[in-house]
């Protein structure tokens, strides 16, 4: 019996231990996603920018990988005091917070899965399209023409399809770029050594705004597919990272049941000891006031005692 409590306390705590481990780890990923700029800046492509989302989406991904994280380290710094506190009300509590973590993991990534609109890039290609004819360079969506220029610099790519999505733009109908530009200037190739989407410095500007586009002086590809790529990778390690998560959540969960049926057991067989320790203690009380001399009546006696 002590032998299988101890394996059912050294399993809960190996999973236990191992989650708080994977919660710090949460944490240590929203914090760096937090302080990655550009990700998060570029992470606003895979949104309408007439959307209701104030920040991009990778933002509320970092909030929400920092809070998932803490409440992990907080529910296993609950699980350690489970360990050494053993009691139904404390596992039923540990088992329910981590039940309920669980079931909203599973929800986050059946959405995530589902609702591409909101986690990721734009379905359609016109409406992606439309919203860089429509908003580039426009007041008010600052941080979207910022992104733009970071794809089209980061990726190498110019528009969403190919250049010609500037042809009949806002920008160029409203000339808000610079005169005899067609193109802006984060589609141009740039000095490895100062490559910026704040401040481009392309190798040849003149060359680069030529009408038929040459590979060495301009991006020719599209941003879109290389946009698309880029939302398949970020959402295959977000996938992984929840699978990985949820099976030691599943672990645990087991442990805790386990834990939870091996204390029930315990209890079970320390009543019946101690019972079995009554039962002992009473009958060597009854023998040794036997042989002591002590008269003991039986109820026959008592009752004829009682009629004389």
């Amino acid at each position: 019996m002590c032998k299988n409590e101890t394996s059912a306390k050294v399993l809960f705590g190996c999973f236990n231990t191992i989650f708080f481990g994977c919660g710090f780890l949460e944490v240590i990923c929203g914090f760096l996603l937090l302080c990655d700029s550009k990700r998060i800046l570029l992470s606003r492509l895979l949104a309408a920018p007439d959307g209701d989302l104030t920040h991009p989406p990778f933002y509320y991904l970092a909030l929400a990988l920092l809070a998932a994280g803490l409440a992990m380290c907080a529910t296993g710094a609950l699980g350690c005091w489970a360990t050494y506190m053993p009691s139904y009300v404390v596992f039923s509590i540990y088992f329910l917070v981590v039940l309920s973590m669980l079931l909203c993991e599973c929800a986050g990534g059946v959405i995530a899965a589902i609702w591409p609109r909101c986690l990721g890039l734009q379905s359609s290609r016109g409406g992606a399209v439309g919203a860089l004819q429509t908003y580039y360079a426009l007041p008010d969506f600052e941080h979207f023409t910022a992104a733009v220029d970071l794809a089209q610099t980061e990726l190498q790519c110019c528009g969403m399809t190919d250049a010609r999505n500037y042809d009949m733009s806002t920008w160029q109908l409203r000339r808000l770029g610079p005169r005899g530009v067609s193109v802006p200037l984060s589609c141009c190739v740039q000095h490895d050594d100062r490559v910026s989407y704040l401040n481009p410095a392309p190798v040849n500007a003149s060359r680069c705004q030529e009408v038929t586009p040459i590979p060495a002086f301009r991006y020719v590809p599209g941003c879109l597919d290389p946009l698309e790529d880029w939302y398949q990778e970020q959402y295959l390690i977000l996938m992984l990272g929840l699978f990985i998560v949820a099976v030691f959540k599943l672990g645990v969960l087991l442990s805790t049941v386990f834990s939870c049926i091996r204390l029930r057991r315990r209890r079970q067989v320390l009543q019946a000891f101690a019972m079995k320790s009554l039962d002992n203690s009473t009958n060597e009380n009854i023998y040794e006031i036997r042989g002591s001399g002590t008269p003991v009546f039986s109820t026959t006696d008592l009752t004829k005692l009682y009629e004389n």
